[in-house]
């Protein structure tokens, strides 16, 4: 039974589980590839629980869960993307895929970032079209960056904001603000549909007239003897790093992921206009990395100037971050409190409850009552612990007052710094 717009969604489906994505894992061909593209992930994780550690003395998630999470995120990202390039129909040669990874990896060594096929394929597009070389079928390249792009916002949407690490960053006014800084990195194994010279067995599954929305150089060749159209495994690798200052890791990386929807189904469409009309072969291959460059900035923009979601409190020190199983848990603070007294001292910054503590420890260690007065919201509060250690760590991450000699901001998106320099 066939799905929508005629398309057999369930034979696709089961072409993908049962026999391309596991190949993409198993095939001597693209094994490797997977191997190394997950080693790269492993060590951008490994990275990451190094700066935590820095920070704040540990890491916020083991490196291995944070690997197996993104394994698992990106096998679904892999199915999805593989489904929508197959029933979209975006055909391409293997001509065409062959220079995305080698440009890709030139253009990383100016900023990381730019390890994204979306500019790689801006770039072997404008050669493409301007001198002739490569001979790449560009509205096919063009299609599987907007069909990658969609994946991603899938995976955005429901992994984006996992194991965000909280920091402190310079906003473009130049305050010293409380953020989520969110990086994830998925090994995403996929499909892609390639047209080769092949004697067919017989079989296959049937397509939609109207399919493929965007084929090869030579369409001609879908219907000649000899040529058919194969899904073949591919390895690609994911990542998401943005910023959180203006709301919550969840709530920015879902608008992200909706931004990168419109992205990704624009790039599409101008792929299937450009297919039909050279008219359209300059926009398309322009759209590719300045619509995604647009999408970065914009998005930095609005946590740049907008209003910051732990922006330093007037009176009191503005809690950010509570780490699961402290003392700070177990007192029931939470992000956004306001730090108003504790033990009846006013506190400003982390360093007056460093000398609370250090006032109840008389030179051995004990254990003490320890009461705060907390504003939430528009309520005032009273927290109470009774067994209070001074040695352990409290577990709240605070807010420095404005004018506070603060550590360095990790993120600085003052005006004209781009985060992580990336």
């Amino acid at each position: 039974m066939n799905g929508p717009w005629g398309l057999p969604l369930g034979e696709l489906a089961r072409l993908l589980v049962f026999d391309t994505l596991p190949a993409t894992v198993l095939s001597p061909s693209t094994a490797p590839l997977f191997v190394l593209v997950l080693g790269l992930v492993a060590f951008q994780y490994a990275r990451i629980g190094r700066m935590e550690l820095e920070m704040y003395g540990r890491t916020l998630v083991p490196t291995w869960h944070r690997v197996l999470t993104a394994v698992a995120a990106g096998l679904l990202g892999g199915f999805v993307g593989g489904l929508i390039m197959t029933a979209a129909g975006v055909v391409l040669e293997p001509r065409d895929v062959t220079p995305l990874w080698p440009v890709a990896l030139v253009l990383a060594l100016i900023r990381p970032r730019f390890i994204c096929f979306a500019y790689a394929t801006g770039i072997i597009g404008a050669s493409t079209l301007l001198w002739g070389w490569p001979q790449v079928h560009v509205p096919g390249l063009v299609a599987l960056v907007g069909v990658l792009h969609l994946a991603e916002a899938i995976l955005v949407y429901i992994d984006g904001a996992e194991g965000a690490t909280p920091v402190l960053a310079r906003n473009g006014r130049g305050e010293v603000v409380g953020g989520y800084l969110m990086q994830r990195f998925w090994p995403v194994p996929a499909a892609i549909l390639v047209l080769i010279n092949f004697t067919s067995p017989g079989g296959g599954i049937e397509m939609p007239p109207w399919w493929p929305l965007v084929g090869p150089a030579d369409p001609e060749r879908l219907q000649a003897a000899g040529w058919i159209v194969a899904a073949l495994p591919l390895v690609a690798g994911l990542g998401y790093t943005d910023v959180a200052l203006t709301a919550t890791p969840g709530a920015r990386s879902r608008r992200m992921a909706l931004i990168m929807v419109a992205y990704g189904a624009a790039l599409v469409g101008l792929a299937a206009l450009a297919e039909r009309d050279a008219a359209w072969l300059w926009p398309a291959t322009l759209a590719s990395p300045l619509l995604h460059e647009g999408m970065i900035q914009l998005g930095l923009a609005r946590e740049r100037w907008g209003r910051p979601l732990f922006g330093p409190a007037e009176q009191g020190a503005r809690v950010f971050w509570v780490w699961p199983g402290s003392q700070a848990e177990a007192l029931g603070l939470q992000a956004g409190d306001i730090i108003l007294a504790a033990n009846g001292r006013p506190v400003q910054r982390e360093g007056d409850l460093v000398s609370v503590a250090m006032d109840l420890w008389e030179g051995r260690p004990r254990i003490y009552d320890l009461r705060l007065e907390v504003q939430r919201g528009g309520r005032r509060v009273t927290l109470e612990l009774a067994r209070f250690d001074p040695m352990r760590p409290f577990g709240a991450v605070l807010v420095p007052p404005p004018g506070d000699p603060a550590p360095r901001p990790v993120v600085d998106l003052g005006r004209g710094k781009h985060l992580f320099g990336t």
